[in-house]
């Protein structure tokens, strides 16, 4: 059975379900982000497809202190405003907070790939007041979280420590506060200028109450405490949050031991690496998420964060990860036909959609078209035709349109060498085997007569080369070497029918001298 309807399956008779997932609004997402808003999406529907009463919620952390500088942000400008709350801190965007402007980039690419969930901002749930029996409760409880720190976590809070910050009512940190005290309505606090060392505080002492936003609650005690408020019964986490002694781990604890509750059913799922590193969108490391989106269609990027959430991804577009991608999920598009047996991959297939049904008609590979449109003279759509046996629909003229765009753009800024090819206008001086020239020597007499289309020259090729008994390698590369000066290229036969039949013969004969 597929994870996610297995999922549905293990939560069938537990009631209402509210799937939740969050998101620190700390710089551009990176694409590793989105994989949990994709999993936690196909969740959502899985529990939807088993009538299950089912809600989707997405938490903007939009609170959380500004503790990291990303590159892309200018460092004269904000370096001051370390340790404030990213709802605090302006953008470049009049009347935007940072926190809102990275916020906006990836709502934009939750759209894009077909997740809907209801948007909540941490900053509201404190402010509205939603979060403070939870604070109170943690206060009241701070000897217990302590000792839970210790067991779980091995961290030694001490004990003055309290599971509170304050926003410093001087200098607007939160990052920089600890609270010292708790009497039941308000919490003494110091703004430590040495706390920590991405922020300095102001070195003010203050008391406040702690309800209504004046302040939120650290993150491995807020995590739990949205769970009690919000009512959350599914969330997942990334593989460095799901770690034994890790923040799910002390989450759970938090959640059993303090808010007298059972936590989410829990989905940990793997590491989304961008060119072999883990990617942290605060330092602005790794691909922007809405740059990714956009390089792939909807459906290639939510078959590959889904097929397997427990198995790390590994995305290099600058290799031959993107042409892979699409072969893999056409794969998975015959399973869905039921054209093979392999039922998970059909599910998979299904839950890849932004929406409705897969498209399940006639489509080229991606790496075929992104070798067509390479070639002069060539017709993608009569060629496709061609391969189909019969006329295009509409349809499917619009998905090969897709793919073309697709291509261009993997082509323009991401594929290798190996994939990308011209014609050279002049001879490359090549040095070829008497094998390669005897095979060369007759395909240039059999061309003469031969019907000037790719299915004929594919024949022709193969035929010559299964006389001649040379391997398949020595042959084409024999061809690709004197048109194009590299020993791979494009399928031979097609690409030989996009040239002109005069240049073709006058190249050969110039190669056999």
């Amino acid at each position: 059975m597929f994870w996610a309807d297995q999922i549905a399956n293990d939560l069938k008779d537990k009631g209402p379900q509210l799937v939740d997932d969050a998101w620190t609004t700390s710089g551009f997402a990176h694409i590793g982000s989105l994989r949990g808003i994709i999993i936690h999406d196909t969740i959502f529907r899985a529990l939807k497809n088993r009538k299950i009463n089912t809600a989707y919620s997405f938490i903007l952390d939009d609170f959380d202190p500004m503790d990291g500088l990303p590159i892309y942000l200018d460092a004269e400008k904000y370096l001051p405003f370390m340790g404030m709350p990213m709802r605090s801190i302006p953008s470049e965007v009049e009347g935007k907070t940072l926190a809102d402007f990275f916020a906006d980039d990836f709502i934009k690419t939750m759209e894009i790939v077909g997740t809907n969930p209801e948007i909540l901002s941490a900053y509201e749930l404190y402010k509205s007041g939603q979060m403070d029996e939870a604070i109170r409760v943690a206060l009241d409880n701070a000897p217990k979280i302590r000792e839970i720190y210790k067991k779980v976590s091995r961290i030694d809070k001490g004990d003055e420590w309290y599971p509170f910050n304050p926003v410093c009512e001087e200098c607007g940190k939160i990052g920089t506060t600890r609270t010292i005290n708790w009497n039941g309505k308000e919490v003494g606090y110091i703004c430590e200028p040495e706390m920590v060392k991405w922020a300095k505080g102001c070195g003010h002492k203050g008391k406040i109450s702690p309800f209504g936003g004046t302040g939120k609650m650290p993150y491995r005690i807020e995590w739990p405490a949205k769970w009690k408020v919000l009512g959350i019964t599914v969330e997942g986490e990334g593989k460095d949050h799901s770690a034994a002694t890790g923040t799910r781990d002390m989450g759970n604890h938090v959640a059993r031991e303090v808010f007298s509750i059972e936590p989410p059913y829990d989905i940990p799922y793997e590491f989304f690496l961008f060119e072999g590193k883990k990617m942290s969108g605060s330092k602005g490391l790794g691909a922007n998420a809405k740059d990714v989106a956009e390089l792939l269609p909807p459906e290639i990027t939510r078959f590959m964060m889904i097929r397997n959430y427990k198995r790390a991804i590994e995305f290099n577009p600058k290799g031959a990860t993107i042409p892979t991608l699409f072969d893999e999920y056409d794969k998975a598009i015959l399973a869905y036909k039921g054209e093979t047996d392999f039922p998970d991959l059909a599910k998979v297939a299904e839950y890849s959609q932004k929406e409705g049904k897969p498209f399940t008609g006639y489509r080229p590979r991606f790496i075929k078209i992104a070798y067509s449109i390479q070639l002069p003279r060539v017709d993608i759509f009569k060629d496709a035709e061609t391969e189909k046996g019969s006329p295009l629909t509409n349809e499917e003229k619009h998905e090969i349109t897709i793919r073309i765009a697709y291509a261009e753009k993997w082509l323009t800024n991401f594929a290798p060498e190996q994939f990308k090819f011209q014609v050279k206008e002049a001879a490359p001086e090549v040095s070829l085997s008497e094998d390669q020239k005897r095979f060369l020597e007759n395909f240039e007499k059999e061309l003469q007569t031969t019907d000037w289309n790719g299915q004929e020259i594919h024949e022709r090729l193969h035929a010559i080369k299964n006389s001649f008994n040379i391997s398949p390698k020595d042959a084409f590369s024999a061809i690709y070497m004197i048109f194009l000066g590299k020993d791979s290229g494009p399928q031979a036969g097609w690409f030989i029918s996009s040239l002109d039949k005069d240049f073709v013969l006058k190249r050969l004969r110039e190669a056999l001298k």
